[in-house]
């Protein structure tokens, strides 16, 4: 079937662009898994597609060309064109309204040439405002870090906590006599101390819902005023004791994007996904997310499975319905929470 290279890319590509009936990508595939060349093409067509997957790109409406020209043809106006005077038929009197105005043709052309722009300018400016959002994402959780770091530096080494609450709920819940710990109230340290700079820092741009906390002292807070004041997930903080942040494994996730497995509006539901992997909301429609580890580097990642030894860092261990008051499955378990 691969008689010469070009052809053997040729079907590779054809395969991830889904034109290959499912016989021959069975075969494809066999070829690929028997050829370490063919292994890392397939792998390098796979963090393309991841990239290109991350924006979300609306299609031009089916209609737009008819679109156009009913806007056209709902203006009364002529619009008149010069010509020479020896263009001019006779007996018009030199009387340029009574040269021919556009033609149905001239129109259509019209019309075409809107959609092509259309087409190729609207896209890439989503694109880009999508790719500036996540960009703008990753300042901020940098900032973050960098303020959690500098934390560490004014306390010994140890990472911020606010105290422990033996069989708390970090959601909220309806259950009588249970009691609720937020999760945020470490973190909101870090903004009461003045270690990271302005409460918009917590807020992600694609984050519509998401709004600053605003306070002319934020020392007389103990906590956000409400989930919509941050769009981030965090470590677990409701553990016995503080961490020293020399003793963590540094790859290890310190925070991401929001938890996709939790409603932000009723965090006392667990939104019903059953899938094992499934990534943020908050850009490009869960193309990935933002991640920022223990050690301070920062990468997009198309997948939660890139905590220590490839766990979910949205959920812990191996359970896959959580309650609200789950902790890390272990010591190097990333379980990043509202």
């Amino acid at each position: 079937m691969f008689e010469k290279n070009t052809q053997r890319e040729t079907l590779l590509l054809d395969m991830h662009l889904g034109r290959l009936e499912s016989a021959e990508a069975d075969i494809v595939r066999k070829a690929v898994a028997a050829s370490p060349e063919l292994t890392a093409q397939d792998r390098n067509l796979r963090q393309l597609r991841g990239l290109l997957d991350r924006f979300n790109v609306p299609e031009p409406p089916r209609n737009l060309a008819d679109m156009v020209m009913s806007r056209i043809k709902t203006q009364t106006a002529v619009l008149p064109f010069e010509r020479a005077a020896s263009a001019i038929p006779a007996g018009t009197g030199g009387n340029l309204f009574a040269t021919p105005v556009l033609t149905l043709r001239e129109l259509i052309a019209i019309a075409a040439c809107i959609t092509l722009i259309v087409g190729i300018f609207v896209p890439g400016y989503f694109k880009a405002r999508n790719l500036a959002y996540s960009s703008y994402c990753m300042n901020n959780q940098r900032q973050i870090w960098q303020g959690m770091s500098n934390y560490v530096q004014a306390n010994n080494g140890y990472m911020a906590w606010a105290g422990y609450v033996p069989n708390a709920y970090w959601l909220p819940n309806k259950a009588p006599n249970v009691q609720r710990v937020s999760n945020t109230r470490p973190v909101f340290k870090l903004l009461q101390g003045g270690y990271v700079p302005h409460a918009k820092v917590f807020i992600c741009p694609a984050d519509k819902q998401a709004r600053p906390m605003l306070a002319d002292n934020y020392r007389l807070f103990t906590d956000f005023a409400e989930p919509a004041n941050n769009s981030y997930s965090y470590q677990c903080f409701n553990i016995p004791r503080a961490r020293l942040l020399e003793d963590k494994n540094p790859r290890m996730a310190l925070l991401a994007d929001r938890n996709p497995l939790f409603d932000s509006r009723a965090a006392h539901l667990l939104s019903p996904y059953g899938e094992d992997i499934i990534n943020s909301a908050a850009h490009g429609e869960a193309a990935g997310q933002n991640v920022i580890h223990l050690d301070g580097q920062g990468f997009w990642y198309d997948r939660p499975t890139i905590g220590v030894d490839n766990d979910n860092i949205y959920r812990s261990g191996g359970i896959v319905r959580h309650e609200g008051n789950e902790e890390p499955a272990g010591e190097t378990d990333t379980f990043l929470i509202p």
